[in-house]
């Protein structure tokens, strides 16, 4: 009987730091919409606040794919042609990011973290 006691309250107790555990929620992230069509990003600067995870919502609207790639932000993924990916991006400090198609190099946008 002392075992079932002590297990109840142990699953009570474990219930409630679960309850009061603190969530990540939608204000903890930050999402960006970019498009990419002849060889441009649209738009070609966006910002989050620092410290929030980034998800890029990336749109291929050209006919070849295109490596959505950033070094210093450590994500890259191809992208087919007329399709859309999504991009986690960890919460970063203040500061400016370039991101890239890695196909074509001279295609760049910059992400500004404040």
């Amino acid at each position: 009987m002392k075992f079932i006691a002590k297990t109840a309250m142990a699953v009570a107790f474990a219930s409630a730091c679960v309850a009061y555990a603190p969530l990540a929620s939608a204000a903890d992230s930050t999402t960006l919409e970019v498009s990419i069509k002849d060889n441009k990003f649209q738009p070609a600067e966006v910002k989050a606040k620092a410290g929030n995870e980034i998800v890029f919502k990336v749109k291929n609207l050209g006919t070849a794919p295109i490596e959505f790639e950033s070094e210093l932000l450590q994500v890259e993924q191809v992208i087919k042609p007329n399709a859309e990916g999504t991009v986690k991006v960890k919460p970063q400090k203040p500061g400016s990011y370039v991101f890239f198609d890695d196909l074509h190099q001279e295609t760049k946008g910059t992400l500004v973290v404040e």
